[in-house]
């Protein structure tokens, strides 16, 4: 009797800084598709960015942990981050169906404005046949299908933006209740996004 196939889910970006929306998404993502395993991705360089993420890629992956404490399906990566230039993702992709081969069905978390900007991402096709992606919609809007491309759409909305989290650091309002209160630990230990405080991760 074969051994069930391990349902691995990569989940890149920014995360600068990862707020509660990353989190509760990757959490109903579990929940929803069943996910063995949510492997959190922070990229060096996000392509379709003209500017680089504003934390560095030691401190965004130190929020990730500091996030993510505790929660046995979740792991972080920094292997793009150890990588030059920009982080493609159907390398990613393809480096991930290496390391688990047919023992793993690999998925692709995103959201709805990711989704809509599929074919702006370099060799999309192949990342295409390389994972299923699931997709968390944003509030009004109707997500659309590609024929040949798999794609689950997963019940609930995409909330939340570091931006958002960002301008509020700036501002000196309401940002603690956007990111868990151990990422806040260390943004303000490190002096992230003009908070106070200097340190190292």
């Amino acid at each position: 009797m074969s051994k069930a196939r391990q349902r691995v889910a990569l989940f890149g970006g920014s995360f600068d800084p990862v707020h509660v929306g990353h989190v509760a998404v990757a959490r109903a993502a579990v929940a929803q598709a069943g996910l063995d395993r949510v492997i959190f991705l922070p990229a060096r360089q996000s392509p379709l960015k003209e500017r680089g993420p504003e934390a560095s890629g030691e401190w965004r992956a130190a929020m990730l942990r500091a996030a993510l404490g505790g929660e046995e399906w979740a792991e972080v990566s920094d292997w793009e981050l150890g990588r030059p230039g920009p982080s493609y993702s159907w390398e990613t992709a393809a480096h991930y169906r290496q390391v688990g081969g047919e023992s793993w069905e690999l998925y692709w978390l995103m959201g709805a404005d990711q989704w809509e900007e599929l074919e702006r991402w370099v060799r999309w096709e192949e990342l295409a046949g390389t994972v299923i992606f699931l997709v968390f919609g944003r509030e009004g809007r109707e997500l659309r299908k590609r024929e040949g491309v798999r794609a689950v759409f997963l019940e609930g909305t995409f909330g939340g933006s570091s931006t958002e989290v960002r301008a509020a650091c700036r501002s000196g309002g309401g940002w603690r209740d956007l990111v868990d209160a151990r990422v806040a630990e260390v943004m303000e230990r490190a002096g992230l996004y003009g908070l106070g405080g200097r340190g190292s991760a």
